[in-house]
């Protein structure tokens, strides 16, 4: 894993309204793709306890879900590393993941052994989460670093519906191994995700071999709340993500302080 010295903008931007330093720059995995990675930090020297936040299949890095986490993170005092995978950052519009997330799972590697290696990193104290396909990669790469001390998963694909009938989980297959694991786990989905049933998650939170909490707010996939019409409602969709946000920070809070 090395840093892209042509690509690497490290440029310490001062964003007033987080109120952090903030690097932008791409890591190459070890296949030699390149990942673009945020990396932004609370004011202060550190070392901070941090959380690598992968996105979406097609929900990038710089959409609200993570963003608005982002930003409640660092008030709280965390570093946090967001990054968008390989396939988009080389083709946002035609990129596809791997069939078996192989490449995912390798990215997001690549962004926290990156993590790891920078002084300002806590690298006792560390998270990692992601939203929606980043939840089944971040769930791969959390069961099998037993150093991270806790998982964030946004919006998790935990069943499918097929017409007319009711929705089937998924959500053993998609997050294997969860009655054997003990660390901390939280599960956020919106009440409307058609991609989560609610009692289906509740469901499979109960069999959780640790502490697992689960939220569920309004809004489908992401986190977006529609009238009866199916037209967006602003207002009450900025709520249920700062919502979601304040969720996630509380969870992180309670699992990487002392």
């Amino acid at each position: 894993m090395k840093i892209s010295s042509v690509q690497h903008i490290a440029v310490l931007l001062i964003a007033s309204f987080f109120h952090c330093a903030a690097d932008e720059t791409h890591v190459t995995t070890k296949r030699g793709a390149e990942v673009s990675v945020l990396a932004e930090f609370p004011t202060g020297n550190g070392p901070f306890p941090t959380v690598v936040l992968a996105p979406g299949q097609g929900y990038h890095m710089r959409l609200p879900v993570l963003v608005e986490t982002t930003k409640q993170l660092i008030a709280r005092g965390y570093a946090v590393y967001r990054f968008d995978w390989a396939y988009f950052t080389k083709d946002a519009k035609h990129g596809e993941p791997a069939e078996d997330l192989s490449t995912e799972v390798e990215d997001m590697r690549a962004v926290l052994d990156l993590a790891r290696v920078d002084p300002r990193v806590d690298k006792t104290k560390m998270s990692v989460g992601g939203k929606s396909l980043g939840s089944l990669v971040a769930w791969q790469v959390f069961t099998t670093d037993k150093a991270l001390r806790s998982g964030l998963f946004l919006t998790p694909v935990c069943s499918h519906t097929d017409a007319g009938k009711p929705p089937v989980s998924e959500a053993t297959e998609n997050y294997a191994g969860s009655h054997q694991e003990t660390r901390p786990v939280a599960y956020i989905s919106g009440d409307h995700d058609p991609l989560c049933s609610t009692p289906l998650l509740y469901r499979f939170a109960e069999s959780a071999g640790g502490p697992a909490r689960v939220a569920v707010v309004g809004g489908d996939h992401s986190f977006r709340v529609q009238n009866s019409a199916g037209a967006v409602l602003d207002a009450p969709s900025t709520h249920s993500v700062s919502l979601v946000a304040d969720l996630a920070t509380n969870f992180i809070d309670n699992t990487l302080r002392d």
